[in-house]
């Protein structure tokens, strides 16, 4: 990553090389999943309202890719949204491709994800935090959240096996729910501390289903949903479509 800082905003660069990778996400079972850098989970992008990010894409996949910023308005630079053959004709197999995002006028809870074939189901997807110059409200420490729906098989494989079932009675089925890129049998744990306030950003990189999330024995209130700030709204969990993202107390 390079920073170079103007006093006000800064310009973020980043380089990020698309392939694959052979990992074990749960723990147990090795598989094929996207990667940047070689690495995975691909690691969440954060930067500050104002800031410009560059990202610098190689794609060493063997089918062409995208990059779409999720919830980022693209006005007049609808060129960078990422999604193949709409707005763009995606990257071909060895080609490189700059995407600049203004975040002037956004801050929030976004994410960045392929929009070619089933590559985010495989993988290709991670938070873009953009966060504020002042807090909002008071709290102590912030912490990041973000789930995943993930299988042994590609999207392709399954959607094989279910093209000759009833797809109206037998659903796409996944077999864990990823907690920031891995199972909970081996992702990182996230300790939060008593007596301090935290801002929890809550993002749902889900491909189809909807997530419920709970924290027992704790009131949490919204505080942004989907890069909208808002009033603080009490409530006692999550009802989250794919896509979605809140920031809570």
């Amino acid at each position: 990553m390079f920073v170079l800082s103007t006093g006000y905003a800064e310009r973020v660069e980043l380089f990020w090389d698309i392939g694959t990778l052979n990992i074990s996400r749960d723990g147990y079972s090795t598989w094929k999943s996207i990667c940047v850098n070689n690495a995975v989970p691909i690691p969440p992008v954060h930067v500050t309202q104002g800031d410009v990010l560059v990202l610098n894409v190689r794609n060493s996949l063997d089918t062409p890719t995208a990059v779409h910023a999720h919830g980022i308005y693209h006005n007049y630079t609808d060129y960078y949204d990422g999604a193949e053959m709409v707005t763009e004709c995606g990257i071909p197999p060895g080609e490189n491709f700059t995407y600049i995002i203004d975040t002037t006028d956004q801050v929030g809870n976004f994410w960045l994800h392929s929009h070619v074939q089933s590559q985010l189901t495989d993988g290709f997807r991670t938070p873009f935090i953009i966060h504020e110059k002042v807090k909002p409200v008071t709290y102590d420490e912030e912490k990041l959240l973000y789930f995943e729906d993930w299988d042994l098989r590609s999207f392709d494989d399954q959607m094989n096996i279910y093209s000759t079932l009833n797809a109206k009675k037998i659903p796409i089925a996944y077999r864990m729910l990823l907690v920031n890129g891995m199972n909970g049998n081996v992702t990182q744990p996230v300790v939060f501390e008593p007596g301090k306030r935290y801002r929890v950003r809550v993002v749902s990189l889900l491909t189809a289903f909807w997530l419920k999330f709970r924290m027992p024995g704790h009131t949490m209130h919204i505080i942004d949903q989907d890069g909208v700030a808002c009033n603080p709204v009490e409530v006692d969990g999550l009802d989250m479509g794919p896509g979605q993202r809140f920031s809570i107390l």
